[in-house]
């Protein structure tokens, strides 16, 4: 399902604009960056909890050269599905 779609689904199951869904979305996903921008975990109930992980600094090798790299560590965001959404798609 793509972003279009989403938001014509719950704009029907709300009775609500297309454009005050899409307002709501863009807020949501805005409060989500920012709280993950400062470090804080967002947790959705029933859905999952979004969190920034630490990757560890590594050694990769360049595939054609073959050189090996040293790739700094980094911040990266991990989605983590909620039990209850893991026993749904089961």
């Amino acid at each position: 399902m793509d972003n279009r779609k989403l938001i014509d689904t719950i704009a029907q199951s709300l009775d609500k604009s297309r454009e005050e869904i899409s307002e709501m979305a863009d807020i949501l996903c805005s409060i989500i960056c920012d709280s993950i921008k400062d470090g804080d975990a967002v947790a959705i109930p029933s859905v999952g909890t979004f969190e920034t992980k630490l990757r560890a600094e590594r050694i990769a090798v360049h595939p054609s050269s073959g050189k090996k790299l040293l790739v700094p560590p980094k911040l990266s965001v991990n989605f983590k599905p909620s039990a209850l959404l893991k026993q749904k798609i089961r």
